[in-house]
């Protein structure tokens, strides 16, 4: 495209990077509308368009393709090339706007203060769209004094496209990149020419150190429709719920310890208290904590340790100060809203990146284990959701070169989803943790467990792989491993323990999608239990578990409860049934010792799960919970599953 053709067309027609819809800016005023201005010529694009930025750190341009988000050093040739540095310069004559400062120190999680910022538009672009159609933003680094510190959505002036451009802008005192020359997206340009090392967005450079368990390659189990490694693809995300959220500020000026301190006796203000500080605190800051001080001021002590703000001994690890933090929380249920209160402090308006994530690191691993109280959960689910943007999947799609605001949404959204579970509601329950549960909880923030979720959970996570599988890939292969391993002539099956540190390594290898051969049948079978045990929500859901217990049960009643399963759980029990009935054969029995009333005690408490807390009533239920196995195991039909995989 010549330059003398945009002396005369100054508006040009572009791709919306996170919507993919077009849209219209003015290479001159910076100004973005939706809809093609009239009575002005427009310069139309095509389908493979790409975009020229200025990289102000190494003075040379590069080019972004807006439809595959792939960047490069080199003009590329044949295509569509929109100039869209004019935008970026514009920022040199440009006042900053409430706006812009409000979006930047959003997106980036830098503080305001700390250099020029971007506004793409001298006049406020018209809206052609309601504001609730626009990217819900987060608020984890706002210093106005006029606006609250946590605010539930932002009456931003940008529209996406000025939204993208501001908070990828790389001026030329950032700190973005050590190399400076990250890309639009967080990329480096990934050409020949470039000879740039990675970015500082790497998570491994943002975060030196050795725990940080980004997905990595698997090595895949040999079954003959094996199938290259596909990309990671997250786990769908918690919605957001916006009426069971409560702000954060009120929920501060109801519970913050303000007391007056000082030479003045001047009260803290709630924006003091809530806003990271590399100081010790003096006192609490949830005025319930008052009766355990000592305790909550060693916690956050530990939580300083933790992120890096505080030093720490030489022989003390940070998994040992971990364990240290999460131990309080779960012996002391007043800590327990005391800690999050305190993260929440911490990761707000924290500039300094490594202590950022490890703060959301801390976070997230606390909600594996401990549940906030009822009250606080509406404040923290709403802190949480001000940190996510559903749209960073699609726009940042390579997980290893996350910008670091992409990875806090990433954080905040599995955080998002541990809340849902063990909060009031949920169906986990508070625990106290072992370093093993610690690790695979810090594992799990990016690499999805097999174990813990839902079976539709199960399954997207192994659809990538196997698209056309009907059931969980850890049921079949475990059973497959059963009985190569002799498990038809191996007494005890089922009912004998297997070597625990056997098991939890064939769990940590599942995760990772890879299964050697244990060492005997005792291992795949106690392995296969904990699989239908951990399952958040049971086998037998708990809409029908009155009436799989109810009295009195033949098999028929059973047979027909099953019908009534939903799809997925139904073709999982009948695979595992008639896996069963093949240990239920006399011949069998006669090696085994487990009849269909052995296995039935043994799967009923792994396939339904009693909702009683009454241990009266948990013991009467073990033994109809047994009733209902015993008839499924005796005549529950189940070729609907003979040849499936």
């Amino acid at each position: 495209m010549a330059s003398s053709t945009f002396r005369q067309v100054e508006w040009v027609e572009i791709i919306e990077p996170k919507t993919g819809e077009h849209m219209y800016a003015n290479l001159a005023t910076g100004e973005c509308v939706w809809d093609p201005p009239e009575g002005v010529p427009v310069k139309r694009t095509d389908s493979n368009q790409w975009w020229e930025l200025f990289d102000s750190n190494t003075a040379r341009f590069y080019y972004y393709n807006a439809s595959t988000q792939i960047t490069v050093w080199h003009k590329p040739s044949n295509c569509d090339i929109i100039p869209l540095a004019k935008l970026q310069t514009l920022k040199h004559n440009t006042d900053c706007t409430p706006a812009a400062t409000s979006h930047q120190s959003t997106q980036t999680g830098e503080s305001a203060g700390r250099g020029p910022v971007l506004s793409l538009s001298a006049s406020t672009p018209q809206f052609r769209r309601k504001s609730s159609e626009l990217c819900r933003s987060s608020s984890f680094s706002q210093r106005s004094t006029e606006g609250p510190l946590y605010s539930n959505w932002h009456d931003s002036h940008l529209l996406p496209l000025e939204n993208f451009l501001l908070n990828n802008s790389r001026d030329s005192d950032s700190e973005h990149s050590d190399s400076g020359s990250e890309s639009l997206t967080g990329h480096e340009p990934d050409n020949e020419d470039s000879d740039q090392s990675e970015g500082s967005y790497l998570p491994h450079k943002l975060r030196p150190v050795e725990y940080l368990n980004l997905p990595a390659s698997v090595t895949e189990p040999p079954p003959r429709e094996r199938a290259p490694a596909p990309p990671l693809k997250p786990l769908a995300e918690p919605p957001f719920q916006p009426e069971r959220e409560a702000d954060m500020e009120k929920f501060a000026a109801d519970n913050l310890n303000l007391g007056a301190r000082g030479l003045f006796r001047r009260k803290t203000s709630i924006r003091d208290l809530l806003s990271w500080s590399s100081r010790a605190l003096q006192r609490p800051l949830l005025a319930s904590s008052k009766t355990v001080t000592k305790q909550a001021l060693e916690m956050f002590r530990h939580v300083q340790v933790y992120m890096g703000d505080r030093k720490a001994r030489p022989d003390v690890s940070l998994n040992s100060v971990l364990v240290e933090i999460l131990n309080a929380a779960h012996t002391q249920a007043l800590l327990r809203d005391e800690l999050y209160v305190q993260l929440c402090r911490q990761t707000t308006q924290n500039n300094q990146k490594e202590s950022l994530l490890r703060g959301w690191e801390l976070l997230t691993i606390a909600l594996n284990f401990i549940p906030p109280s009822p009250t606080f959960q509406p404040a923290l689910l709403g802190y949480l959701n001000r940190h996510r943007n559903p749209t960073f999947s699609k726009v940042f799609p390579d997980v290893s070169r996350w910008p670091i605001h992409v990875q806090v949404n990433h954080y905040a959204t599995v955080a998002c989803q541990r809340l849902e579970r063990i909060g009031s509601g949920g169906k986990k329950t508070a625990r106290r943790p072992q370093l093993d549960d610690i690790e695979a909880a810090r594992t799990q923030i990016f690499q999805a467990s097999l174990f813990g979720n839902t079976l539709r959970e199960v399954m997207q996570l192994q659809a990538a792989r196997w698209p056309n599988r009907k059931l969980p890939w850890p049921q079949v292969e475990l059973s497959k491993q059963v009985l190569k391993l002799q498990g038809l002539r191996t007494e005890g099956i089922f009912r004998v323990s297997a070597d625990v540190d056997e098991v939890a390594r064939l769990k940590g290898q599942m995760d990772r999608w890879e299964l050697s051969e244990p060492s005997d049948a005792h291992v795949p079978a106690n392995l296969l239990k904990l699989w239908l045990r951990e399952l958040y929500e049971p086998l037998i859901p708990d809409i029908l578990y009155p009436e799989c217990v109810a009295e009195p049960m033949t098999t028929r009643r059973a047979c027909d409860l099953v019908l009534r399963l939903p799809t997925l759980h139904r073709l999982v029990l009948c695979y595992l049934v008639r896996f069963l009935q093949t240990f239920n054969k006399p011949e069998v029995v006669q090696h085994t010792k487990m009849d269909a009333s052995n296995l039935a005690m043994v799967f009923a408490p792994n396939c339904l799960k009693c909702t009683a807390s009454d241990p009266r009533t948990m013991f009467d239920n073990a033994r109809k919970e047994m009733a209902f196995m015993r008839c499924l195991i005796q005549a529950l039909d189940t070729e609907c599953v003979r040849d499936m995989i």
